[in-house]
C-alpha cells in the first residue's frame, strides 16, 4: 500500500468519527470569536471568558451524564435558580459559618431533587420529560416563595467561587493565581474530576448500557433504576457547582435566573455529541459543545449583529452539529461494511 493511500485512508477514518464533526465546529467558532474579539488572548480576556463560559459548561455536562443513561433534565435551570436562592437565603454577611450550613443544605436539597427525578424516571418509569418539567415548577414555586424578587446575603469568604481578590485575608499568592487561572476554572476541573472517578466504576459504564437500552440492561442483572436515580444526582451537583458561582458573583439569588440555561444547556450537550436517544457521547465533550455556542453569541455580538439572532443562530449549529455528526456516523458504519466485506 502506498504512502498516499494510508494517508487518504487515515483522514478517512479521522473524518469518519462521530466527534470530528464536534471538534470541527468548535474550531470554527473559536477562530471566529478569536479575530473579532480584541485581546482574545489577553489574561484578562481569558479570565472574563472563563468566568461567562463555566456555568453553561458545568449544567451541560451534568445534562450529559443525564442524556447518557437514556433522560433528559428539563428541571436543570429551576433547579439552578433554587439552590442560588438556598445559598442566599442561608448565608449570613457577618457570619461565616452560614457559608458552611447554606452549602451543605443547598447539597441536600439537590441530591433530594436530583434523587426525585430518578425515581421518577427509573422506578416509575413516567418519561423523563413529564417528571422534570413537573420538577421544575416545584423548583419554581419554592424558589418564589424563598425569594419573591432578586436579592439575598452572601458572606465573605463565599466570594472565593468567584473572584479570591474580595475575600478578606485571602493569601496573596491565591489572589495572584486567581488572576490568571479564576475560581470557575477549578470548578469545572472538579465536575471533570468527578465525572473520571464515576466512568472509572461500574455505575459509569452501566449508565452507557442503560440508555442504550434500558430492557437489555435490566435483563442483564443491571439496577436501571439505581444507574438512572445516580445519573440525576450526579446532575443535580454539577448544576450546584454553577449556582455556586452564580452565588458567589452576584451575591444575590433570583428564582429565574436559570430560565434561559436550560435548553442551553440540552442544544450544549448535543452540539457535543451527546446522543438524545440515550447511550453515546463523550461528557468532556459536552465542554466542547458549551463553548461552541458561548462563541456563537460573542461572534453574534462582536460582529454587530443584533442579538436578536442570537437564538436563531444557536439554533443553526445545533441542527448542523446533529446533521454532521449522523453524517459521519452514517459514514463511517459504510466504511466498516465495506472493510468487513
Amino acid at each position: 500500500m502506498s504512502v498516499g493511500n494510508t494517508i487518504i485512508k487515515g483522514i478517512k477514518k479521522i473524518v469518519s468519527r462521530h466527534d470530528f464533526s464536534v471538534i470541527l465546529i468548535f474550531v470554527i467558532m473559536f477562530v471566529l470569536a478569536a479575530s473579532l474579539e480584541n485581546n482574545f488572548f489577553s489574561a484578562g480576556a481569558i479570565v472574563r471568558n472563563i468566568n461567562a463560559f463555566s456555568p453553561l459548561i458545568l449544567m451541560a455536562m451534568g445534562q450529559s451524564v443525564v442524556l447518557i443513561s437514556g433522560g433528559v433534565d428539563l428541571s436543570c435551570g429551576a433547579l439552578l435558580s433554587l439552590q442560588t436562592c438556598i445559598l442566599t437565603y442561608v448565608m449570613k454577611t457577618n457570619d461565616p459559618v452560614t457559608g458552611i450550613y447554606a452549602l451543605l443544605i443547598t447539597l441536600l436539597v439537590s441530591i433530594g431533587i436530583g434523587a426525585l427525578n430518578g425515581v421518577g424516571v427509573g422506578v416509575f418509569r413516567i418519561p423523563a420529560i413529564v417528571v422534570t418539567f413537573a420538577t421544575s415548577f416545584m423548583c419554581l414555586g419554592i424558589a418564589l416563595f424563598i425569594r419573591p424578587t432578586p436579592g439575598g446575603q452572601s458572606t465573605n469568604w463565599f466570594q472565593v467561587f468567584y473572584n479570591a481578590s474580595m475575600v478578606e485575608g485571602a493569601p496573596q499568592g491565591l489572589v495572584t493565581l486567581g488572576k490568571y487561572l479564576p475560581p470557575a476554572l477549578f470548578l469545572v476541573l472538579a465536575a471533570c474530576a468527578i465525572w473520571y472517578l464515576v466512568s472509572k466504576t461500574k455505575t459509569g459504564r452501566y449508565m452507557f448500557a442503560v440508555g442504550s437500552s434500558r430492557e437489555n440492561a435490566y435483563a442483564s442483572g443491571i439496577n436501571t433504576a439505581g444507574i438512572q436515580i445516580k445519573a440525576y444526582i450526579i446532575n443535580a451537583i454539577f448544576i450546584m457547582l454553577g449556582a455556586m458561582f452564580f452565588a458567589a458573583q452576584n451575591q444575590s439569588g433570583d428564582a429565574r435566573m436559570g430560565d434561559p440555561m436550560t435548553l442551553r444547556a440540552i442544544a450544549s450537550a448535543v452540539v457535543g455529541g451527546i446522543a438524545l436517544t440515550g447511550g453515546r457521547g463523550n461528557v468532556y465533550f459536552a465542554i466542547l459543545g458549551a463553548l461552541t455556542l458561548s462563541f456563537v453569541n460573542k461572534v453574534i455580538y462582536f460582529a454587530n449583529i443584533p442579538t436578536a439572532y442570537q437564538t436563531l443562530a444557536g439554533g443553526l449549529i445545533v441542527i448542523l452539529a446533529i446533521s454532521t455528526s449522523t453524517i459521519y456516523s452514517f459514514a463511517g458504519k459504510r466504511m466498516s461494511l465495506k472493510a468487513e466485506a
